[in-house]
C-alpha cells in the first residue's frame, strides 16, 4: 500500500448497495485517483467485493468487511486499517444501517444493534485514527427528528439536554426497548402512532450521539462530527419505495457534509441537502 500522507482516506459503511454505494461511485468518479483511498465497507466481504467489480474496480477503491453490529468484526477492521492504510484516516461515513416494521423486542434489539450502537462503537475504535480537520459523518433521518417532535416534552427535553452523555443516552435507548416489551411505550413518552416507530428511535438517538460525539471529541484535532439525513431514497431499507428519490440524491446530501468548507457547517448539528435542520421537528419528507 502507498503513502496516504497525501490522500484523504474514506470509509463508507454499508457501501455495497443503495445510498453507501452511490457515496462510494461518486467519490471514485469525481476525485483524483491520487487524492482520495476509499473504503468500500461491507458487512459481507463477497458482495463487497461484486460492489467494486460493479463501479469497474477502480484501483482507488478497497473493499473493507465490517458488520457494525458486531465488535469483533470492528476490532478486525480497525487492525486491517492500521495494518494497510497506514491506521489514518481523515473521514469515515456511518452508512449502514438496516429497517423493519416489527414492533418487536427482537427487531428493537436488532435495528439499535446497528443503527445506533454499530456506529457508537465503531466510531469510538476509529476516533483515534482520524487525523487532523479530519470529520465523522453519522447518517441519521429526519424520521428521528420528528419522532421526538411527536414524543412528549420531558423526553425532548431529555434527548435535546446540552449535557446528555452516552450513558444516559445508552438509558433512553435501552427504556424505549423495555417499553416494547411491557407495552408502555406512550406512557414513556413516546407516540405509538408515529411512522417507522423503532427506526426513528435509532434515528433520533444517532442525531443525539452525534452532538455528543462533537462535544467530547472535536476539540482535540478540529474534527467535525455531523449527523445528515439522506433524504426518503429508493433503497433496500424501504422495498424501493414508490415516489422516493433515487438513491444517488441521497448520496448528494452526504457528500455535502463530506466535501463543505467547515466554515459552512457546525458542529454536532444535522443537516439534509445542505441545509440545517432541527434536532426536534416536524417538516415534510423530501424526496
Amino acid at each position: 500500500m502507498s503513502s496516504t500522507s497525501q490522500q484523504r482516506v474514506i470509509l463508507v459503511t454499508g457501501a455495497n448497495k443503495g445510498i453507501g454505494f452511490e457515496v462510494v461511485k461518486k467519490l471514485a468518479k469525481e476525485s483524483p485517483i491520487n487524492k482520495n483511498i476509499i473504503l468500500l465497507g461491507s458487512r459481507d466481504l463477497e458482495r463487497g467485493q461484486d460492489a467494486l467489480v460493479r463501479l469497474g474496480s477502480p484501483s482507488n477503491v478497497y473493499v473493507l468487511q465490517v458488520d457494525i453490529s458486531s465488535r469483533d468484526s470492528i476490532a478486525r477492521a480497525t487492525d486491517e486499517i492500521k495494518c494497510k492504510y497506514g491506521g489514518q484516516l481523515d473521514i469515515v461515513i456511518n452508512n449502514a444501517a438496516i429497517g423493519g416494521l416489527e414492533l418487536t423486542v427482537e427487531s428493537a434489539r436488532e435495528m439499535f444493534s446497528t443503527n445506533y450502537y454499530g456506529i457508537k462503537t465503531l466510531n469510538e475504535h476509529l476516533f483515534p485514527l482520524i487525523r487532523e480537520n479530519g470529520r465523522v459523518v453519522n447518517v441519521a433521518s429526519a424520521c428521528g427528528s420528528i419522532v421526538l417532535f411527536e414524543a412528549s416534552k420531558d423526553l425532548q427535553e431529555k434527548y435535546s439536554s446540552s449535557t446528555l452523555t452516552t450513558v444516559q443516552l445508552d438509558c433512553l435507548v435501552e427504556g424505549f426497548i423495555s417499553a416494547i416489551a411491557t407495552n408502555t411505550i406512550e406512557e414513556l413518552g413516546y407516540n405509538p402512532k408515529s411512522s417507522y416507530l423503532i427506526y426513528s428511535v435509532t434515528k433520533a438517538a444517532v442525531i443525539a450521539l452525534t452532538r455528543i460525539e462533537a462535544r467530547q471529541w472535536s476539540g482535540a484535532k478540529n474534527v467535525l462530527i455531523i449527523s445528515v439525513c439522506p433524504g426518503f431514497c429508493a433503497t433496500d431499507i424501504n422495498k424501493n419505495a414508490s415516489g422516493a428519490r433515487p438513491a444517488q440524491f441521497g448520496a448528494d446530501s452526504i457528500l455535502y457534509v463530506v466535501n463543505a468548507p467547515q466554515s459552512e457547517l457546525e458542529n454536532g448539528c444535522f443537516y439534509r441537502d445542505g441545509q440545517q435542520l432541527p434536532q426536534i421537528g416536524f417538516f415534510n419528507r423530501k424526496n
